[in-house]
C-alpha cells in the first residue's frame, strides 16, 4: 500500500481478554479546496489520490447544472481554480447500459470486490467502479474514505476520458442513501448495484427517475435484491 495514503500510529488492541501494545495503519486524510470561478468554494476531506480529478468530478456533480463542466485554471497544492466551459460531449446512447443477467451480477460483483483496494490494510476506504458493458470490463475504479468522494473521483474521470457516465454500470461498497442516489442522478447513471443497504428515500428516487437499483448484491451468497426495475434492465 502507498505509504503517503496510510500511517503507522501506535495503539491499544483489547483482545481475547487482554491488552496489547501494537501499531496500526490508519487512512491519511486531507482537505481539498475548490474554487469555481462565479460560483463559490467548497472544501473536501478526502484520501489525498488525485486530488484534482476529484476536485473535477465534485465540482461537475454538486456545484454545475447541466450544460456546463468544470476546466482547471490554476492548482496550488490542494487547491483547485476551475473555470466552466459549454458541454460538447455527445448526448449518451438511451439503450446502454441495456440489460444484465442474474449470473452476470453476480461474476461481476466478484469481480468488483475480489480486485486489491485499499481496503484491505485499514477497512477505511469505500469503493466504486464503472463497468463498461460494451468492452466486458471495468473501465475505471475508485477508493476514498467517503463514499461521495467515490463518485466524484469517477465524474472526474470521465471528464478526463471523454466517457459518458450513464452508459456505464455504477457498482458500489457502500449504502445508496438519499444524497448518494441524488448525486447519481446528477450524473446521469442509470444502473447503480451495491454490496450494500440501500434507504427508503434512495428507492422512491430510484423509482421517479427510472433508474435500476440493486442492493446486497452479496457473491459468496449468490444473492442481490432488485429495488427498482422499470426499465426491465434486470433479466429473469
Amino acid at each position: 500500500m502507498d505509504a503517503a495514503l496510510t500511517r503507522e500510529v501506535p495503539c491499544r488492541r483489547f483482545k481475547d481478554g487482554r491488552w496489547r501494545e501494537i501499531t496500526d495503519d490508519v487512512a491519511e486524510e486531507v482537505r481539498v479546496t475548490v474554487r469555481l470561478d462565479g460560483v463559490g468554494t467548497c472544501r473536501l476531506f478526502a484520501s489525498p489520490i488525485d486530488p484534482e480529478g476529484l476536485a473535477l468530478g465534485h465540482a461537475a456533480l454538486d456545484m454545475l447544472g447541466p450544460g456546463r463542466i468544470p476546466v482547471l485554471a490554476r492548482a496550488e497544492g490542494l487547491c483547485f481554480d476551475l473555470e466552466t466551459a459549454p458541454d460538447t460531449r455527445p448526448e449518451p446512447d438511451p439503450s446502454l447500459p441495456g440489460t444484465l443477467a442474474a449470473s452476470d451480477m453476480l461474476a461481476l460483483v466478484t469481480r468488483f470486490i475480489a480486485a486489491p483496494g485499499l481496503w484491505d490494510g485499514t477497512g477505511c476506504f469505500h469503493r466504486a467502479g464503472l463497468y463498461d458493458p460494451r468492452a466486458g470490463d471495468f473501465v475505471a475504479r475508485a477508493e476514498d474514505i467517503g463514499r461521495h468522494n467515490c463518485l466524484d473521483r469517477l465524474a472526474g474521470f470521465g471528464l478526463r476520458q471523454g466517457i459518458a457516465l450513464p452508459e456505464h454500470i455504477l457498482f458500489l461498497s457502500c449504502r445508496v442513501t438519499a444524497s448518494m442516489m441524488e448525486k447519481a442522478l446528477r450524473a446521469g447513471l442509470r444502473l447503480i448495484v451495491s454490496r450494500s443497504a440501500v434507504t427508503g428515500a434512495a428507492v422512491s428516487l430510484a423509482r421517479e427517475h427510472g433508474v435500476t437499483l440493486v442492493g446486497f448484491a452479496r457473491d459468496a451468497e449468490s444473492r442481490f435484491t432488485v429495488f427498482a426495475d422499470a426499465a426491465g434492465r434486470i433479466a429473469a
